[in-house]
């Protein structure tokens, strides 16, 4: 199969190929119930209108593809045409479907063809058109249910992972507010991310920075990877980083499934809720009047926090601390990442620039020599958190090292700059906390690092 150019992508494909991949998926997991994923494959036909045969298909080249086999690229491709070209005819039918959610196709279609003004134009168009109309306006048969029900009352189903990173849950949320690095006398908003492994409800990884934006993000995904190995799945909401391409990238090549909540049931990631939750009022309550002066005082709380706190202690659910239960529910089988360069080349930002004439590429206002002949369009892979060097890429392998030529930005403008800065309203009790806390956590890592010495025998003479 030829290799995917990703930037030539745009959303709204990247997005139909994140559809295709998690009910193929979904459909593939002998873990889930018959029914479940009957419902699954229901949902999917009523919505996109397509048939049996087609999923099978999506099947087929599942196995034979993997994740890739689903992405349906033709480039220069023309706007489809409208399901239903008369627009006053559109507009009528979703005014009756808002009139009356519970009203069929058929029924649609006898209350049209007595209204002289759609008669003739209803003709016109076959039922099957008007289901699909309907499923592209987000209009299914499960969609009109539920908006004709709406109900108040809904039923749920516990469900834990069968071991420790085979379903890691993500999340992001405000953090506490410090000194702004580039104004000392006004103050910033900070944000999470957090990791959870669904299993064991342990912290695998979570750290402040100073926006969400995607590079942060994956800076937190990447560390949680090389730290506790590549999950199976991921269970996500829809924010904008979680369905990014370049992140449903990164996962095709990692081989971890990502999973998506519906919008507006965060309660379907209860565990992580509960754990974002449980640090707002322990941890952030504290941290807000502990006097910290930068991220990074920040972050070493966070961790001492997490490792000494959460981690150790009893979780309600599983009557054990998370820390016990993560290591005792580590597969055989466990991933971890075995080639450490191909791995950090995921994380590497893509763009594409033209060469000029003078053999130089332009890259967020810094300048860089390449090989490449005049006039080119080439594609290269950079750091956003570091911009000194830079790679050309051809067919998803590196072909050279750009030499800087000028260098304006050492890191991407979109990054906040992470400076010292003081701080102001300490609190000592909260202080003196974290303090114990770190003094804890440099105990427990000595404690582990100690070698031990009881196992050696005894009374050795040789």
């Amino acid at each position: 199969m030829n290799e995917i150019n990703w930037t030539s992508l745009n959303e709204k494909q990247l997005e139909a190929w994140q559809v295709r991949v998690a009910l193929v998926e979904t459909l593939l997991d002998d873990r889930l119930h018959e029914a479940d994923r009957a419902r699954a494959r229901l949902s999917y036909l009523e919505q996109h209108g397509v048939s049996e045969r087609t999923v099978r298909n999506y099947l087929r080249r599942y196995r034979e593809g993997g994740p890739q086999a689903l992405l349906f690229h033709r480039s220069g491709s023309k706007a489809p045409s409208p399901r239903i070209h008369d627009s006053l005819l559109r507009e009528r039918i979703l005014a009756l479907v808002e009139e009356h959610p519970r009203r069929t196709v058929p029924q649609l279609r006898r209350l049209l063809s007595r209204d002289p003004h759609y008669a003739r134009s209803v003709e016109q168009v076959s039922d099957r058109s008007i289901y699909r109309f309907l499923a592209e306006q987000g209009l299914g048969h499960k969609q009109r249910a539920a908006k004709a029900l709406d109900t108040t009352r809904q039923s749920f189903r516990q469900f834990q992972a069968s071991c420790s990173m085979e379903l890691v849950q993500g999340d992001a949320r405000d953090g506490i507010w410090l000194p702004d690095p580039d104004n000392p006398q006004k103050t910033r908003k900070t944000y999470l991310f957090g990791w959870v492994d669904d299993y064991s409800r342990r912290i695998v990884f979570a750290r402040y920075y100073w926006d969400e934006k995607l590079p942060r993000m994956e800076d937190s995904f990447k560390t949680m990877v090389l730290r506790w190995g590549i999950p199976r799945k991921l269970y996500l909401d829809n924010g904008h980083v979680y369905v990014a391409g370049q992140f449903a990238f990164i996962l095709s090549k990692l081989g971890t499934r990502k999973i998506h909540h519906r919008a507006y049931q965060a309660w379907s990631k209860g565990k992580i809720e509960a754990i974002m939750k449980t640090l707002k009022h322990e941890f952030q309550s504290e941290a807000q009047r502990a006097g910290f002066q930068t991220l990074e005082e920040l972050n070493s709380a966070l961790w001492a926090w997490c490792e000494v706190e959460y981690n150790r202690r009893n979780h309600s659910s599983t009557g054990e601390p998370p820390q016990a239960g993560f290591v005792s529910g580590l597969p055989q089988d466990h991933r971890r990442v075995e080639d450490l360069r191909w791995f950090e080349a995921l994380f590497l930002q893509q763009a594409r620039r033209t060469v000029n004439k003078y053999g130089v590429i332009k890259l967020h206002s810094n300048q860089y020599r390449t090989a490449a002949r005049y006039g080119s369009v080439i594609e290269v892979r950079y750091d956003p958190f570091d911009l000194a060097t830079v790679w050309r890429f051809e067919h998803d392998a590196c072909v050279e090292t750009l030499t800087a030529h000028t260098i304006t930005n050492t890191t991407s403008p979109a990054l906040a700059a992470e400076r010292d800065t003081p701080q102001v309203k300490v609190s000592q009790a909260a202080a003196a906390w974290f303090s114990e806390l770190r003094s804890r956590q440099e105990k427990l890592r000595s404690e582990a690092d100690q070698p031990r010495y009881t196992r050696l025998s005894e009374g050795d003479q040789s």
